[in-house]
């Protein structure tokens, strides 16, 4: 009977710890997908509110490198020469080329319609890479919003998500 008891005994300790890990295991998923979520969102509230310096903040390296480039291409194109290095400072300190920047691309894009007239869908999380499915109500189509883990939190990656429609639009 002592060895039964043992094994019953055992066995318990077993199952309850699998279903202790199995519950952190969902809670630490959940606390992931609610990281994503929250990091999506906050890029198109802070958007909306045209609060750059936090748009700029939540921008994968790549989204900011890419931007700064296409913006030094494009002075550089039309105007007197700046470096590279002044246009990426006035991003980080919203200066008036960030401004004028997220102004214009505002122009173009309406948060509210990510915001207010989309359906959002957590997607793949694999690592330090997430999807977040968006599908605006007058569109047939998803889009896929990427976001990657860098400095130990969520930043949406901008231009990894959208900027191939770019070669398209031109």
């Amino acid at each position: 009977m002592s060895s039964l008891f043992r094994y019953l005994t055992a066995s318990c300790i077993l199952i309850l710890s699998l279903l202790f890990s199995s519950e952190d295991l969902y809670s630490n998923e959940y606390d992931v997908e609610n990281e994503v979520l929250t990091a999506a969102e906050g890029f198109f509230i802070a958007l909306k509110e045209k609060r750059f310096a936090d748009v700029w903040e939540s921008l994968t390296s790549k989204s900011r490198d890419t931007i700064v480039s296409e913006v030094f291409n494009e002075i550089n194109k039309k105007e007197a020469r700046i470096g590279k290095e002044v246009v990426k400072e006035d991003f980080y300190k919203n200066g008036e080329l960030a401004r004028l920047y997220w102004n214009t691309f505002l122009k173009n894009f309406d948060p509210d319609t990510v915001l207010e007239k989309s359906v959002w869908n957590i997607g793949k999380i694999k690592g330090d890479t997430a999807t977040v499915v968006l599908k605006y109500e007058e569109s047939e189509y998803n889009s896929e919003l990427k976001l990657y883990k860098q400095d130990g939190r969520w930043h949406v990656g901008l231009v990894e998500s959208f900027w191939i429609m770019k070669r398209y639009i031109k």
